[in-house]
């Protein structure tokens, strides 16, 4: 006995949903790429600042100005290009 053909509504439903899935998948690594590189340019600012001889608190001044800026850089980016 042959088996019946899949339901093509329920087929494209189950699409539908896999594509959501994806896409919130997609945002939710914008996101997290984004703040990475905040990190990184805080850090590079921070070990920068010290090594140019900024006290304990410039550097940390400078490190929290360069994560702000960087993340918000980067967000701008990825919202531009659709991805959040």
């Amino acid at each position: 006995m042959p088996t019946p053909p899949p339901d093509p509504q329920g087929e494209i439903t189950r699409l539908g949903r896999e594509v959501e899935r994806l896409q919130r998948r997609t945002k939710i690594m914008a996101i997290f790429i984004g703040v990475l590189s905040g990190l990184i340019g805080g850090l590079v600012a921070h070990t920068l600042s010290r090594h140019l001889g900024a006290s304990g608190l410039e550097a940390t001044v400078y490190a929290g100005g360069s994560f702000i800026a960087t993340s918000m850089f980067m967000l701008f980016i990825e919202e531009k290009l659709g991805l959040i």
